[in-house]
């Protein structure tokens, strides 16, 4: 029935309904298709449109109303039957029914009207696997949650954030304003029970739960009105609303999750095809190469690029057209010659890296060969940084570098670093004498004396590998000659994940971590310990040895054994205490791990007598008791080669030769195929607890004159 079939009665008919509606103000009113224009212009639902106008004036203007074909409007919706306005409606979106609701207030009085709840569930419907609304929220709020894109406080838009257990969708910064955190303040304020009558909001923090603040007044407001009897059925009824909302709560946010997967993967289609597109553009325009070589993601992120799949103009979800591609061709054009032209310089590089591997190949089977791995020797990054290296690598692109053209590098290798170690031995000797306080009669003795090998000479690593893997017990990490020297950190870093790969230089195999990259040969990492030196010192005046002249493998041939007079509390050995016997080495960590490396602390040598007799006890202990594997030994195959792995274990290295050398393990030699290394310290004397003999105090050295003293006895 149309809006003129309803209006079109005799006065005297409009003039009974008028007195009709009058007398029943307070009548519920049920809107249907044959009355629902009726009751809508009786409240009044489109009078601001026709201030001036009777209900028949209205009926007369409606028949003859043609909107302009220029200018549309939604007035000619209100001409047509309320039965065919909701079958449209009932096939539109709920989105679509709360714009059409917010138009006009005829509109919004038919779609707000409780008889319009079959639109909305009609409209529901078209979304597919949408929940239904709870049983205590009308469809329109369930569709303003679901699909309203503001705040529900300070209307700010583009909200995404739904909490369908309070049923509301905030901002940040009213989310913060509107709830309150229940925690052990809440329940001491307003009750232990309160909070299960409440719907909760459990955030990334699962202990930080949060209630809406109207919510809470309203409860308590709802409680204080009740007697106690009451409170509980009402408390009882309240908890079964909660956990009916929790079930609707996981239901819609699984439906909410599940449309924002369905939207993304819509998104990244549209994106993939546009990526499609444009590559065929450009491939049309021959950059076929420099497509199918351009950046990934980890290296246009390192050298700061743009990476082709993020540019702006490639990544939108949008389809191109001819018209969008004229506009954006010259943007991506000169994009591409920037691709280009970092492809060239890679390229460059990758083959300057190439000419390296050969380098680096001829050294370390010259090495092997020579036997000098038991020597300081440079590093591959040392030696592409000579001249004689440099020259040859750095040859034009054009240019087939082979072998015979580092003939002449390899006849030189001997001479290039007998160059490189002179500077190393002369700094690290003049930086140890001016720790140690030793003064050098001339400059000779700077250049022939080798200091570095005095046994007080105590460096320890301050490097980030040594740092990660602490000793076991926590001991100190002692180092001497030459362990130090060959210490692993001084030739490897650690590179940065945002690092560029560096140039003359490889990345570390197995066994190191995988940022560890090799690095020219530097001490920077090393660090004299003055306080283990002291300790020495003190050791070799108990031996009755000048600590001027004791080297490292002297004093271990010598091994004496030692008492801590500090932990006997200044007793000295006499055959009836029991005290603890240790190697010098592990004395000086004693003494830093007990005493602080305390430089007042006092030694007691035992006699030699009883040090052979417990030297010899404890190696027939140990032929007895099997050691375990240690990863001592490194593969002369790899040595300074790009991947050169860790120290490994006597098995991990015969597998390692097997598997990437093809050495089968009878024809494996040690000292050709595989090295001990020279960074492992010896293995650990154990302490032994004995009843040490009286030992004769050592003799008291008398100073003799100024001119009569020797180096070695200037400084006390």
């Amino acid at each position: 029935m149309s809006f003129s079939n309803i209006f079109g009665s005799s006065a005297v008919d409009m003039d009974i309904h008028e007195k009709k509606s009058e007398e029943h103000v307070t009548k519920k009113i049920k809107i249907t298709a044959n009355n629902g224009w009726e009751h809508v212009f009786a409240r009044g639902g489109i009078k601001s449109r026709f201030a001036k106008t009777t209900t028949a004036d209205t009926t007369d203007h409606l028949k003859t109303y043609r909107p302009r074909a220029q200018n549309q409007s939604l007035e000619i919706l209100v001409s047509l039957p309320l039965d065919i306005l909701f079958e449209i409606f009932g096939r539109l979106l709920p989105l679509d029914l709360l714009h059409l609701a917010r138009t006009t207030k005829a509109l919004r009085s038919v779609l707000m009207h409780r008889s319009s709840t079959t639109v909305w569930m009609a409209a529901r419907s078209n979304v597919k696997g949408m929940p239904a609304s709870a049983d205590d929220m009308s469809e329109p709020a369930h569709a303003s949650l679901a699909f309203d894109t503001h705040c529900h406080n300070c209307l700010k838009p583009n909200v995404r954030n739904v909490d369908w257990n309070l049923r509301v969708r905030y901002c940040q910064k009213c989310f913060k304003e509107r709830t309150e955190i229940v925690d052990g303040k809440f329940k001491k304020a307003y009750g232990l029970k309160l909070h299960h009558c409440l719907s909760l909001s459990i955030t990334q923090n699962r202990n930080d739960a949060r209630c809406l603040i109207s919510d809470r007044e309203s409860l308590i407001n709802e409680l204080t009105k009740l007697g106690p009897e009451e409170r509980s059925v009402f408390r009882g009824t309240k908890r079964d609303g909660v956990l009916a909302r929790k079930k609707h709560a996981v239901l819609c946010t699984k439906w909410t999750e599940g449309e924002q997967q369905s939207r993304w993967k819509e998104l990244d289609h549209l994106r993939s095809l546009r990526y499609d597109a444009i590559v065929e553009k450009l491939i049309e325009l021959g950059w076929e190469e420099d497509v199918n070589k351009l950046p990934d993601q980890h290296t246009a992120r390192i050298y700061k690029l743009i990476h082709f799949e993020d540019h702006p103009l490639v990544k939108q979800p949008k389809p191109l057209t001819d018209r969008i591609w004229q506009n954006i061709q010259h943007k991506m054009v000169e994009f591409m010659g920037q691709m280009r032209e970092f492809r060239i310089q890679q390229e460059r590089k990758q083959q300057i890296r190439e000419r390296q591997i050969l380098v680096a190949t001829i050294y370390s089977d010259w090495q092997r060969e020579k036997g000098y791995h038991k020597y300081l020797m440079p590093t591959a990054a040392d030696l592409f940084g000579m001249g004689q290296v440099r020259d040859i690598v750095e040859l034009p692109s054009h240019r087939t570098v082979t072998v015979e053209d580092f003939q002449s590098v390899r006849e030189e290798l001997y001479t290039m670093v007998d160059t490189w170690k002179r500077p190393i031995a002369r700094n690290l000797r003049t930086d140890l004498l001016w720790r140690l306080e030793i003064d050098p009669p001339n400059w000779r003795a700077l250049r022939s004396i080798q200091y570095e090998k005095l046994a007080v000479a105590v460096f320890t690593c301050t490097g980030w590998l040594c740092e990660d893997i602490p000793e076991p017990n926590d001991s100190p990490r002692y180092m001497y000659f030459p362990e130090y020297i060959h210490h692993r950190c001084n030739r490897i870093r650690r590179r940065r994940w945002d690092e560029p790969i560096p140039a003359n230089t490889f990345a570390m195999g197995q066994g190191y971590p995988g940022c560890t990259v090799q690095r020219e040969w530097s001490k920077d990492d090393l660090d004299f310990d003055d306080k283990a030196a002291r300790t020495v010192k003190n050791i070799l005046d108990a031996c009755d040895l000048n600590w001027r002249e004791v080297t490292v493998s002297a004093l271990d041939d010598l091994d004496p054994r030692l008492v801590c007079l500090k932990c006997s509390y200044g007793n000295r050995c006499d055959g009836e205490r029991p005290m603890i016997i240790r190697s010098w080495r592990e004395s000086v960590k004693h003494c830093a791990k007990k005493h602080w490396s305390d430089p007042t602390v006092k030694w007691q040598k035992i006699s030699d007598e009883e040090t052979r007799t417990l030297r010899q006890e404890q190696e027939e202990a140990a032929a007895s008791t099997p050691i375990p594997p240690r990863k001592i030994w490194q593969c002369a195959h790899c040595h300074n080669k790009p991947g050169e792995p860790e120290k490994m274990t006597v098995q991990g290295m015969t597998d390692h030769l097997e598997d990437h050398h093809s050495i089968d393990p009878l024809e494996q030699v040690a000292g050709k195929d595989f090295v001990e290394a020279l960074d492992v310290p010896p293995i650990a004397i154990p302490s032994v607890k004995l009843k040490p003999k009286a030992v004769d105090p050592p003799p008291v050295k008398i100073r003799a004159a100024y001119w009569e003293r020797s180096f070695f006895d200037t400084f006390p």
